[in-house]
């Protein structure tokens, strides 16, 4: 089983070489994009975004953090993301967009990343390796999946715009395209999980960073 699901993503990177390819360049401009907009943010900005992280980690030493709510608002946000992914990836002119949703969702990682790095220097690089980088292995790959996914089926219903095709056949090539959006979402939940409930062990090696 693993190893018949290994062969078929080969066959399906190897296929789709220029999709991957385009998905990735769009992953890394949002990165780059959001590294660039936190470096360039004002010091009161940045005074005022790091006392807030100061104050959420005096609370997490008082009171225990509500995991079950990280988990669940981490799951909403990945939700949205491949929502709108998967919805730009319906229509035959879609391309663009998900390109664009996959660069905002990339964005927001960037952003984390250069503003803990930009913040907090050392402490900062030792906390983005310890709990933010394990969940972001999960998080790129599978919107990286996603997107190029979207983008084979949006092309698809291009080049076969003058083709007429069955409700059943429709409905069939809908359901195979939904359906793969879905497994990967549910690769999105298992970085959530990792997010809410492991992440959070060592935030208290880390209290001394946010002091």
């Amino acid at each position: 089983m693993l190893k018949r699901l290994k062969t078929d993503i080969i066959m399906h990177i190897q296929k789709n070489i220029p999709l991957y390819l385009t998905v990735l360049f769009a992953i890394l401009t949002g990165i780059a994009a959001g590294t660039f907009t936190a470096g360039a943010m004002s010091s009161d900005q940045k005074s005022a975004l790091g006392g807030y992280l100061e104050a959420f980690f005096q609370h997490t030493s008082q009171m225990p953090i509500n995991k079950s709510a990280v988990f669940w608002q981490s799951v909403w946000q990945n939700f949205q993301s491949t929502f709108l992914i998967w919805l730009a990836g319906l229509f035959m002119f879609g391309m663009p967009f998900v390109i664009l949703f996959v660069g905002i969702r990339s964005f927001f990682i960037g952003f984390a990343l250069g503003f803990l790095i930009s913040q907090y220097r050392f402490g900062g690089i030792l906390f983005t390796l310890v709990c933010i980088i394990p969940q972001t292995l999960v998080y790129l790959p599978s919107v990286l999946g996603i997107g190029v996914i979207a983008l084979e089926y949006s092309i698809e219903r291009l080049k076969n715009r003058k083709n007429i095709m069955s409700r059943e056949q429709m409905k069939r090539n809908m359901g195979n395209y939904t359906l793969k959006i879905l497994v990967l979402f549910l690769a999105l939940v298992a970085g959530s999980l990792i997010e809410a409930y492991i992440s959070p062990v060592f935030f208290g090696l880390f209290r001394w960073v946010f002091d």
